[in-house]
């Protein structure tokens, strides 16, 4: 199903191991004599070890491609809970019986779940990660929060939503240091964190609330701004609602090409990619009197359906016209956020499940509550709820990254362009303000960076074109271990045009110079 797609954890898939030591030995002890590790905030209800020998990670796609075979790993369940909070967490860890290269690695997780369990220890230990996974004491299923957002009185369960908001990041960090020094005899070298989306977002978790947690941290597609932005999605479906008029994918995709087409070569490159969508000044009602061939029909472009996508891109705006949050950049796929299906043989907006499930059980507080009623007034105003109640525990976006500096971490953070879901220009909106707080782009640099890529989607989920960054594991693992911090980050293309291409650090941007195009040669950041 397409719409899973965005949830493809490509950070734990495009992870290539660093240099360093292959192998550290033979663990000093077996599964069986590990005890409870020491978690401060919680106690531990439980321990269970087991040894998988030979152990397949089958495909599930579009989570995890390619099966992983022959794991030899101690698989370590560890149960706690919070005093007075009677909840229950898990926490997985998988311990390589060989070759572990003496790191360890935390993994983020997807929508509505805060891990997910071997679609991402697979990959990690394959790596000779020592890795840890949670459910943050919450059902793994990242399509919705229904079986654990409520209590039974209606009220929010702020047990759960705190600890999928932030405070499974630390117990599980606690948990898979313990456990990999137990198991291994030594500390862990280096700890690191990885996770794209709500993944990214609990990333900046760690930098802003954990700042001593962890080395190194990878940020793909943060969900920062959670509060904010995720009310924020549901905008489209309100513009298509107040102007009575619900395209076809079709049709969407008729804007998504145009944008693309006209814009495509301001880089100097026929690529079917747009470099910088802040260049591309595209009017989406030069396509209005068009006719597009959607399913054997002609449908003809209306000016309201171009209102509709103007609007998208414009972002959601209130009553008197002010700014409440970023839209689409130009040349992303729009049916997403802009989804409709159709009803009785009447085509009707389908929001996307996660602002639909926010609005529902977080903002009415009601599972039944119909979010294709809302209109422009409802949506300022529950954008406004969301960010008073909610932004302190989830908005995940202090500027304030004092502490991870002083630790001697090192951020990486990188982002599609072309992104359909988390908007681009929020995560750009969160370095500029660390930037203004912590002393300008060059200080910053010392030790966050953040890398955008062009034509990539959420999590580079389809990577079919835009450049996706090949490495950017084993770019942060440099950055931390060699202190080489990265001047540009390798990417690929795939599809017709495939090749080499480089990401900058922003502000910069990577610009073709002349040669072969699909050499990363031919580009340098300006």
């Amino acid at each position: 199903m397409k719409i899973l797609s965005i949830f493809y954890l490509a950070a734990a898939l495009l992870a290539v191991v660093a240099a360093g030591d292959a192998n550290q030995g033979h663990p000093k002890n077996s599964c069986i004599h590990l005890i409870a590790p020491h978690v401060p905030g919680a106690n531990v209800i439980s321990i269970r070890a087991t040894e998988l020998l030979n152990h397949t990670v089958p495909a599930t796609p579009p989570f995890l491609l390619d099966s992983i075979y022959g794991l030899n790993v101690c698989e370590v369940d560890v149960v706690l809970t919070h005093p007075g909070a009677d909840d229950q967490v898990l926490v997985k860890v998988w311990l390589p019986l060989e070759n572990w290269n003496g790191r360890f690695q935390a993994n983020g997780g997807s929508g509505y779940a805060a891990g997910e369990f071997d679609l991402t220890l697979g990959p990690s230990v394959k790596l000779g990660y020592s890795s840890a996974s949670t459910d943050a004491g919450v059902a793994v299923n990242p399509l919705t929060p229904e079986t654990w957002a409520l209590l039974p009185n209606g009220s929010v369960n702020m047990v759960t939503l705190t600890n999928f908001a932030y405070r499974s990041v630390h117990d599980m960090a606690i948990v898979g240091k313990e456990i990999t020094e137990q198991f291994y005899g030594s500390k862990a070298r280096y700890s690191y964190w990885n996770g794209c989306s709500t993944g990214g977002r609990q990333a900046m978790v760690a930098a802003q609330r954990y700042p001593d947690l962890f080395d190194g941290i990878l940020a793909g597609a943060p969900a920062i701004f959670w509060a904010t932005y995720v009310v924020a999605e549901q905008w489209p479906q309100v513009v298509m609602k107040e102007e009575n008029t619900f395209p076809s994918q079709c049709e969407l995709k008729a804007f998504t090409d145009a944008a693309i087409a006209q814009c495509d070569e301001l880089d100097g490159i026929k690529d079917g990619i747009i470099s910088n969508p802040d260049l591309c000044h595209f009017d989406p009602y030069t396509l209005v009197g068009t006719c597009v061939c959607c399913n054997g029909i002609d449908v003809t472009i209306s000016e309201a359906t171009a209102r509709v996508v103007l609007k998208t891109l414009q972002g959601a705006f209130g009553p008197s016209g002010q700014s409440l949050w970023y839209g689409l950049n130009v040349g992303t796929a729009l049916d997403s956020l802009v989804n409709t299906t159709v009803v009785s043989g009447r085509r009707v907006g389908l929001p996307f499940f996660v602002n639909d499930a926010w609005i529902r059980y977080y903002l009415a507080k009601d599972a039944n509550y119909n979010t294709s009623n809302l209109d422009y007034s409802t949506l300022d105003r529950l954008l406004s709820q969301s960010e008073k109640e909610y932004g302190s525990i989830i908005g995940t976006d202090n500027a304030d990254l004092s502490g991870f500096q002083k630790a001697g971490g090192k951020l990486l953070m990188w982002h599609g362009l072309s992104d359909q879901l988390i908007f681009p220009k929020g995560t750009i909106e969160y370095r500029d303000r660390v930037e203004r707080l912590m002393g300008g782009s060059a200080k910053v640099n010392e030790f966050f960076r953040l890398f955008l890529a062009p034509g990539v989607d959420h999590c580079a989920g389809t990577p079919t074109l835009g450049a996706v960054p090949s490495d950017p594991l084993g770019a942060l693992v440099a950055w931390v271990e060699k202190k080489k911090a990265p001047a540009t980050l390798a990417a690929s293309v795939s599809g017709s045009q495939h090749g080499a291409r480089i990401l900058c650090p922003y502000p910069l941007v990577a610009h073709y110079v002349g040669g072969n195009p699909r050499s990363a040669q031919s580009f340098q950041c300006v």
